[in-house]
Parts: structure tokens; sequence; C-alpha cells
């Protein structure tokens, strides 16, 4: 593999907290899986990589990245509807794992990457004339106006149910 590749970057640091969106969609809470998908690779479980580090610099963190050919993904999985979602503290996910993302990244500089974080949460049911449901569709949890605070360093921002990821990232970031 290429020395200049994202995935040799990344999986020299995170290669033993390797995953699957299986385990790190898991909900404690619930007890259940938002995913069921257990081959896609390579994942690894940021959450755990993040809890290694000094206190000061995980207190929140996505919970997945998923490395792609040339597009990563930053990976958050809420086992719950849009509107139970805390913004506060999807905002500071979002800006502490970019952080710590933006540090193992000093030391590489890939020019042709794609950076994608993605909010993966519950199915909702159709609910054509419930007005939370219409807003539901909207739903971005104030990041795009945090990503542009923090240079724009995210090519995308995905904020879509588990049925969206299955449909739309079939061949490379599936949740079935």
């Amino acid at each position: 593999m290429n020395k200049y590749a994202i995935q040799t970057h990344l999986a020299s640091v995170l290669e033993p907290y390797q995953s699957s969106f299986k385990d790190t969609s898991y909900d404690k809470e619930n007890k259940e899986h938002l995913c069921s998908d257990a081959q896609t690779n390579p994942v690894y479980d940021f959450d755990q990589y993040a809890k290694t580090l000094p206190a000061d610099k995980h207190p929140a963190s996505p919970d997945a990245i998923y490395l792609g050919k040339k597009t990563l993904y930053f990976v958050e999985f809420k086992n719950s509807s849009p509107s139970t979602i805390n913004n506060p503290q999807m905002q500071k996910k979002f800006k502490d794992g970019t952080n710590i993302l933006t540090d193992l990244l000093k030391t590489f500089a890939p020019k042709d990457v794609r950076y994608v974080f993605c909010v993966v949460y519950k199915q909702q049911k159709a609910q054509y004339f419930n007005p939370a449901h219409i807003e539901s569709q909207t739903v971005k949890f104030g990041l795009a106006e945090i990503n542009r605070e923090l240079g724009n360093f995210y090519d995308e921002i995905i904020t879509e149910d588990v049925d969206f990821y299955k449909k739309a990232y079939s061949s490379a970031l599936s949740c079935t």
C-alpha cells in the first residue's frame, strides 16, 4: 500500500481499535445495535481510541471512523429520533472529535482525501402532517456552522436515518 495513503497512516495508530459498524453502533442503555454490519472494513472504534488520550482531550468523540479508498467517514450513531438528540453534546463530539482527528493528521497531509461527518440515527416512521417529522428531515444539529468555524474541514456533513445509509452507501458505508 502507498505510504501516503490515509489508510496506512491512520491504521498505524488505530489498528488496536479495529471494530465494526455493528459493534460501534451498540447502544448500552437499550442493549441493541443500530447497525448489523460486521463486514465493512476498515472500521475503527474512535471512542476507544479517544479514551486513551489525556483527560482534557477526550471528553466527547464520535463513535467510529471508516476509511474508504479516498474518503474518511467520521460516524456518530444515535439510537434515538433526531428530536431527542442533545444538540450541545452532538456539537461537542463534532468539535472534539475533529480536533483529535486533525492532531492525528498533523504529520500527514493527504491531498485527495474527502472528509465526511455522518450522524446516523434511528429510522423514523413517516408522519407527513407532523411538524416534528418535517423538521427532523432537515436536522443538522448546527454542525455546518461549526464546520465553517473549523475552516471547513469536512467536505460533507450527512445527518440521516439508518435507512438512508443502507440505500446510499451500500457499497461503501453500510448499516445493513
